[in-house]
């Protein structure tokens, strides 16, 4: 036997593997990047230089081999059950090869499918084809892989995607379907905003629908993207097609009548029925409809619906099995109304009849199969009497009772694959449709469903369809507050405007105000029958110990999502493998989503009832402790992070995340901590505010600092800082987030409020002994020092910070105040003093192997060589930043570099590439929200202005630098209203 047959993998959507119905384990997401590489390698051998570089580009971690090596060692224990066999990964030389047959590999599909389509010459045909092969994408390709070959291949797929998207979206128009392009189209122009090729069909699709205004609408919107962002007019085709709208031009028309926005192939002739050499029973053929009626009110799931549709109408004679079709998802999110809205749309498909039953799955009492099958029976004519007992026999003889015949089954709210497979038609006649909040991952060759809420605009639909439209058109503000309050939930959106009918008394704005108090919203989503609560309350109850255990306590912390190793520490428990397995179970009971591999977040109102759930049945104590594991994994981790970034302040603290803090670069690294910036900061405010480890969190911060210098996130880090020094924690606690707080001030230009938040850090250091915060406190009020324009002082502060920081072996940091002193020499007007600073800097940078320490002294290098006069030392000082900036992603000090370049290039006397340089630094300083730094570069740009003779563009430049200055109360404001004066009295007879 095969033990292999079977082995298929994916990459349009998340990396997978799958051996026949069963996903298999590949691991974490560079594991899943080794897989990916080996699979665009065609079979292929790769040679280990090519994988290392495919994985981590020009900065492998040290043991790159060796974890290449576990990767395949791994993988093999997954992929290869029979070693008797030929290999699947093979060892070649010194690399590997993954050998597996191309119709084994969802791209190698899709790509033969598209071919295929190019040689179909009936357009209708071709259609098809290309639609086909577009649904074997899942989701983004190579979702959560990390890797520089994976980011290639990543965007030639989806360019790949659009192409072929857009050829079959051109057929559906050819074919007079655009009313059901309409839709598509707006998502993909929303989507792909700079695409031309998407808006031609788009406002061609509008036109023949007969909304001539909104198609042209659409030109106007393409209009103006194109020019915010890109500088640039329609092309002429564009613009063609907009002449040819507004002249209403013939040949616009649709060539054939539009089919609909659910597309339904002809039935066919009526299948041919026995004769009555096949019994009795068999002459009667009863035509069974007990499908529930559709909803009058159902609102959106255009594209899914049309996509289901297709998949349960395919042409007989092309179907290898009867398609069964699986709805997943969350309690609530109208798994049974888009079942039973597609049902109806395909009615005419299946002329034999429809069956429909509820199986009762997510209950404590699912139907039997058995019992659903005498049902099915009775329904298709078999008398009782002829109703065999056992469940097998009952099956076989449904088997029978369909072959032949064209029946639609739909089997809603199933429990698992064992409850649905005796349900199962057995000839290609038949179709089925399943919902289920599980996925049923059992039933092999069966389609997949995931389904999510509702996108806020059709969410708004639905409550306008159920409360009234004219309240929506009074109050939408407040029904966007209630939809979103609603977290875009079907059943939480219907049931509120449920209640809002019945209320007519009621405002919108006043059942948001309700609903906003979280403690009480899930009280609020019910009426009569229906409540959301009750809904999770059958899904949690499914749950055993340790599921339950993971669903209530996971939701403690507040964090939008969780990496694997981050929820295992918040459990306390050593095994992430196991907890992973705990979590995937919870997502395939659709009770948790996984946004990427590896991550997974709450539904917000299951966040809701998963942490009231946990209030009911979890002690106060274990709670509270819930956050506080977490935060300090996440401290464990950011200290291996500010290690690798900053080198010398933190050892790498390999734990049992490991696998998440084996970054191996510091870009990777500090990637890292501005991914997980908002997880790491909500849970900080939580435990400040909570006052159950002040400490730890005050750490967490502190360990922050160096990393966000070049992230520039300090708007997001002042709430957390002023939470916890505002909860008097203590002195340690409180010292460390006042330093921060003045972090915050100083790069916002609060330079008061900066000074007295590092005195009180520096004074509350000396209470506790904080040597650390001491010499932070004092590089802090160096920096103050800095832009008040007081350069001695501000030497005066960083020797003492050089000295302090030598007693804790801060080598980092000491590389950084030799580059300050160097800044500090330049302002003394003192160069050759500052190249020699600068030039020591620059050498211990390069020894602790500091990229963002060697850009800083780079820098600094370049100013003082700039003040000695050495101004093409300069520049080649300038370039050598410039190249470190852009490797690292410092987009901070690239701005800060490309200001004194400029100022350098106009002493050079070349103002038209100060001129280049100096709008650099200004659009890096309004990306990262820098005023100040947006004043500078303002003020350089009007000096090279004024160099090239435009005296009107060097006054707007000045005056714009004098505003920023003068509400910044910094002294540079002195020097733009002294420049503004220059200009003035040149122009004075």
């Amino acid at each position: 036997m095969d033990s292999d047959r079977g082995l298929r993998f994916a990459v349009l959507g998340p990396v997978r593997a799958f051996r026949g119905g069963t996903e298999l384990p590949l691991g974490g997401p560079q594991q899943r990047a080794f897989v990916a590489a080996l699979l665009a390698a065609g079979g292929r051998a790769l040679p280990m230089d090519r994988i290392v570089a495919a994985l981590w580009g020009d900065e492998p971690p040290a043991r790159a081999v060796g974890t290449v090596r576990t990767y395949a060692s791994r993988l093999r224990q997954v992929l290869e059950r029979d070693r008797t066999r030929p290999e699947i990964l093979r060892s070649d030389g010194d690399g590997y090869a993954l050998v597996v047959p191309d119709e084994a590999v969802d791209v190698r599909v899709f790509e033969a499918g598209v071919a295929k389509a190019d040689a179909e010459s009936c357009p209708k045909a071709r259609r098809d084809l290309l639609d086909a092969a577009l649904r074997g994408f899942t989701g983004g390709p190579l979702t959560g892989v990390p890797g520089p070959d994976a980011d290639a291949w990543r965007t030639r797929l989806e360019e790949r995607r659009l192409d072929v998207l857009l050829a079959r979206l051109d057929l559906d128009l050819a074919l007079g379907r655009h009313a059901s392009a309409v839709a598509e189209l707006g998502l993909l122009a929303g989507e792909n905003p700079l695409d031309e090729r998407v808006h031609a069909l788009l406002m061609t699709a509008l036109y023949r629908c007969g909304r001539q205004a909104e198609a042209l609408a659409a030109f106007g919107v393409a209009q103006r993207v194109l020019a915010a962002e890109l500088g640039v007019r329609p092309g002429p085709e564009l613009t063609d097609l907009h002449q040819r709208i507004l002249r209403n031009d013939p040949s616009l028309d649709a060539p054939d009548q539009d089919a609909g926005p659910l597309p339904v192939p002809e039935a066919g002739p009526e299948p041919e029925r026995p004769g009555p050499e096949a019994g009795p029973e068999r002459l009667v053929l009863p035509k069974p409809a007990a499908l529930p009626a559709d909803l009058p009110d159902f609102t959106g799931r255009t594209v899914l619906a049309e996509e289901l549709v297709r998949a349960l109408t395919e042409p007989v004679e092309e179907r290898a099995a009867p398609p069964v079709v699986c709805v997943s998802g969350v309690g609530g999110v109208g798994k049974t109304a888009l079942a039973v809205h597609v049902a109806h749309a395909v009615r005419e498909a299946h002329p034999d009849g429809q069956l429909y039953v509820d199986l009762q799955g997510v209950g404590d009492r699912p139907l039997d199969p058995s019992v659903v099958l005498a049902g099915f029976l009775r329904a298709l004519g078999v008398r009782e009497e002829s109703i065999p007992e056992g469940e097998a026999e009952r099956a076989a003889l449904l088997r029978s009772r369909l072959a032949d015949r064209r029946v639609l089954i739909v089997l809603d709210n199933a429990r698992d694959a064992a409850q649905l497979r005796p349900l199962l038609p057995g000839e290609r006649g038949c179709s089925v449709l399943v919902t289920a909040r599980a996925r049923q991952a059992g039933l092999s060759g069966a389609r997949h469903v995931d389904l999510d809420v509702l996108d806020p605009v059709e969410a708004i639909e639905l409550f306008g369809a159920i409360a009234g439209r004219d309240r929506v058109a009074a109050e939408r503000a407040a029904v966007v507050d209630v939809v979103g309050l609603c977290g875009l939930l079907p059943l939480a959106v219907r049931i509120v405007a449920a209640r809002l009918a019945a209320r007519p008394s009621w405002t919108v704005r006043a059942l948001a105000a309700r609903l906003a108090d979280g403690r009480r919203r899930l009280a609020e989503l019910r009426i009569g029958s229906l409540a959301v609560e009750a809904t999770f309350r059958l899904g949690y109850d499914q749950l055993d110990a340790a599921q339950a255990r993971a669903f209530r306590l996971l939701a403690l912390p507040e964090a939008t999502a969780l990496s694997a190793g981050a929820a295992a520490a918040a459990l306390g428990a050593d095994d992430a493998i196991a907890v992973e397995d705990v979590l995937e179970s919870l997502v395939d009971l659709g009770l948790l989503d996984s946004p990427a591999p590896g991550r997974y977040r709450y539904h917000d109102l299951l966040w809701l009832f998963a942490r009231q759930t946990a209030e009911r049945l979890d002690t106060a104590t274990e709670r509270a402790a819930v956050p506080v594991r977490l935060l300090t994994h996440l401290l464990t981790v950011q200290r291996s992070v500010t290690g690798l970034v900053r080198p010398g302040l933190f050892a790498p603290n390999v734990s049992a995340a490991e696998e998440e803090i084996a970054f191996g670069s510091a870009a990777r690294a500090r990637d890292w901590t501005f991914e997980h910036l908002d997880v790491m900061l909500s849970v900080l405010r939580q435990v400040a505010r909570e006052k159950t480890a002040p400490a730890t969190a005050a750490d967490l911060l502190f360990t922050l600092d160096p990393l966000l210098e070049e992230g520039y996130r300090w708007s997001e880090v002042e709430p957390a800082a002023r939470t916890l020094a505002d909860a008097a924690p203590g002195p340690y606690a409180e010292g460390r987030a006042r330093y921060v707080l003045g972090r915050v001030a100083v790069h916002t230009s609060r330079l008061d409020e900066a000074e007295r938040a590092a005195a009180r850090a520096a004074e509350l250091a000396g209470l506790v002994g904080d040597t650390a915060l001491r010499v932070a406190s004092h590089d802090l009020l160096a920096h103050v020092a800095f832009y008040r324009l007081r350069p001695r002082e501000a030497a005066d502060h960083l020797e003492r910070a050089l000295t302090l920081g030598r007693e804790v072996g801060d080598r980092a940091g000491e590389m950084e105040r030799l580059a300050s002193l160097a800044y500090t020499h330049v302002e003394l007007d003192e160069p050759a003093r500052a190249i020699d600073w600068a030039e020591d800097a620059r050498a211990l940078a390069r020894e602790l192997g500091y990229g963002a320490g060697e850009a800083y002294a780079l820098y600094t290098l370049g100013m003082a060589l700039d003040r000695a006069g050495r101004l093409d030392e300069a520049v080649a000082r300038y370039d050598d930043a410039l190249a470190i900036c852009w490797s690292q992603g410092l987009r901070a000090r690239e701005s800060y570099v490309l200001l004194r370049l400029a100022e350098t290039q106009l002493r050079r006397d070349r103002p038209e590439e100060a001129l280049g340089s100096a709008g650099q630094s200004l659009a890096i300083g309004r990306e990262i929200g820098e005023e100040f730094q947006v004043g500078r570069a303002r003020v350089a740009l009007g000096r090279a202005h004024a160099a090239l003779g435009d005296a009107g563009a060097a006054r707007a430049c000045w005056t714009e630098a004098l505003e920023v200055f003068t509400r910044l109360g910094v002294a540079e404001a002195g020097e733009a209203r002294a420049l503004l004066d220059g200009l003035r009295a040149s122009r004075e007879p």
